[in-house]
C-alpha cells in the first residue's frame, strides 16, 4: 500500500543511494513498486507468493531470509514490519542488513493504528479483523512507539531516524465495504458494525509513521 507523501529524506535516499540498488521486500501487489517508478525508481521485488492480480515479484523468497547478498543501496519494507513483528521484535531483522552495500540504508514505513478520526478507526478496525481471520499471514497495525520501545534494545550499531506524516493515498473504501458485506454478515454483530461504521464515516488510512537505519560505520 503506498504512502503520500513520502518522506523527504526518502526521497533524497532514492536520488543519492538509488543507483546503487533498490529492493522492496514484501512487494505484494506492486503498489509500492508503481509509486518508486514514478519517482524513476525501478526497485527488485520481493515477496513469499507468487504472481497476484497480474503481477510477477522478481524473487519469490520468504522477506526473512532473503538471497542477497550486500547488494542494495535503499532496502524498504512498507507495510511488511507488522506482518513479521512476533518474529522479529526481539531483535529486530537482522536479515534485511546484510542486504545493504555500502552506505546503504533501510527504510520502515507502516500505517498507525489511530482512534480519531472515524476514518482512520474503521482503518485501525478493519486491520484488527483482518488478522484475527489471517492468523500467521497478517497483523495489525504496528503503533510507532511499540516500535520505537523494542528497536531501543536492538543491538544494531548506527543510526535511527523516526518520524511521522499524513498519509493523504486515498483507500478504497467501497471494495472494502463490497468485501464485509459479501459475506452476509451478522446483524448486530462486529463485522456489521464495522460496516455501518465505514458506510457512515468513509475510510482512511490515517496517519503513518516511518523509521531509517544507517550502519554506523557510514552514518
Amino acid at each position: 500500500m503506498p504512502f503520500c507523501p513520502l518522506p523527504a529524506t526518502f526521497s533524497d535516499d532514492l536520488a543519492t543511494r538509488g543507483p546503487t540498488g533498490v529492493l522492496e521486500l514484501g512487494a505484494g501487489e506492486g503498489a509500492f513498486a508503481r509509486v518508486l517508478a514514478g519517482h524513476g525508481v525501478e526497485a527488485w521485488t520481493l515477496d513469499r507468493r507468487g504472481p497476484r492480480l497480474g503481477v510477477r515479484p522478481d524473487v519469490v523468497a520468504d522477506a526473512l531470509a532473503p538471497p542477497f547478498g550486500p547488494t542494495f543501496g535503499v532496502v524498504v519494507a512498507a507495510n511488511l514490519l507488522r506482518q513479521v513483528w512476533e518474529d522479529v521484535a526481539a531483535t529486530g531483522p537482522v536479515a534485511w542488513r546484510s542486504l545493504l552495500a555500502p552506505g546503504g540504508v533501510i527504510w520502515v514505513l507502516e500505517d498507525e493504528p489511530a482512534e480519531a478520526p472515524p476514518a482512520a478507526r474503521n482503518y485501525r478496525d478493519y486491520q484488527r479483523l483482518l488478522a484475527r481471520l489471517q492468523p500467521g499471514s497478517r497483523g495489525a497495525l504496528l503503533a510507532a512507539e511499540r516500535f520505537e520501545a523494542a528497536r531501543r534494545r536492538w543491538d544494531w550499531p548506527g543510526r535511527w531516524e523516526q518520524g511521522a506524516s499524513e498519509n493523504r493515498w486515498p483507500a478504497d473504501r467501497d471494495a472494502v465495504v463490497e468485501l464485509l458485506a459479501s459475506g452476509d454478515p451478522e446483524p448486530g454483530g462486529e463485522v456489521a458494525g464495522l460496516l455501518a461504521s465505514i458506510r457512515r464515516s468513509g475510510l482512511s488510512y490515517g496517519r503513518y509513521w516511518w523509521a531509517r537505519w544507517q550502519a554506523e560505520d557510514e552514518a
